[in-house]
Parts: C-alpha cells; sequence; structure tokens
C-alpha cells in the first residue's frame, strides 16, 4: 500500500507475483471522508481517470501501463450504502449480538458482522462463525 496526501488517498498493489512480467489487479484509489465524496461526484471513467492523474504523480509509468478500470462508490450501492460497518461500542453491546441471531432462513456473514470491520479479516472470520452457527442449529434440531 501507499499512502497519499492525494484525493486518492490510497493505493494498493497486488499482494502476488512481485517483480513478476504478467499481468495485475491494482487499487488505484481507496478514499475517504470528503475526497470519497468528490470522486463519487464524478462518472465511474471520470473515476478512473483522476485515479490514474494522481497515481501518475507517484509512479510516473502509471498512465502507459494501465490498461483499464472500474470504479465503484459504495455509498451509492443500493442495499450497501457504505463501505464497511461501523460500530461504537455502545451499539454493539446493544445490537451485536442480536444482528448474529438467525433468523428464521436469515443468516447474516460479512466484515459488518465482525468485530473486524472493513478487513477480509473480518468477513471470513464472521462468516466462519456464522457456519458454526448454522452447524450447531442443525446438528441440535
Amino acid at each position: 500500500m501507499s499512502f497519499t496526501d492525494l484525493p486518492n488517498n490510497m493505493i494498493g498493489y497486488p499482494n502476488t507475483g512481485y517483480f513478476g512480467s504478467g499481468k495485475g489487479v491494482l487499487l488505484g484509489a481507496y478514499t475517504f471522508g470528503p475526497n470519497a465524496y468528490e470522486f463519487t461526484a464524478l462518472s465511474p471513467q471520470d473515476r478512473v481517470k483522476r485515479a490514474i492523474e494522481f497515481g501518475a504523480q507517484i509512479h510516473p509509468q502509471y498512465k502507459d501501463e494501465i490498461e483499464n478500470g472500474i470504479a465503484v462508490g459504495w455509498h451509492r450501492v443500493p442495499w450497501i450504502l457504505g463501505c464497511a460497518g461501523a460500530w461504537t461500542e455502545e451499539k454493539r453491546k446493544q445490537h451485536y449480538d442480536n444482528m448474529c441471531q438467525i433468523d428464521g432462513r436469515v443468516l447474516l456473514a460479512g466484515e459488518h458482522v465482525s468485530y473486524i470491520p472493513a478487513w477480509q479479516e473480518g468477513a471470513i472470520t464472521s462468516s466462519l462463525n456464522a457456519i458454526s452457527r448454522l452447524h450447531q442449529r442443525v446438528v441440535n434440531g
């Protein structure tokens, strides 16, 4: 990861194949706060364009090596309305256990239902917890 003081905030690099000759996937911008709202006010194509412009300030070869891109404004996606869950300790004490309960045929899992929000690790630990609870429910009838 490169953390920048530019509006793209963060650049994420491929996790494997360092120094290889093949292609990779790059996270060109991971924005927060006002920068996120400024980015998502743009069309997806313009967001990609701006991310490439900012990235080229750090990596001059950027513009020549990027083939294409996509952009998601998480707070604009219906049923998501944001990129990650956020809990206060008070709200977690009040609602977390209830949210983790199996409700008929509905069982929630994901980073938003974990103690590690906004990270894949939270999503994985939440899914393992949900699978364990579902297994116990099936076994216990």
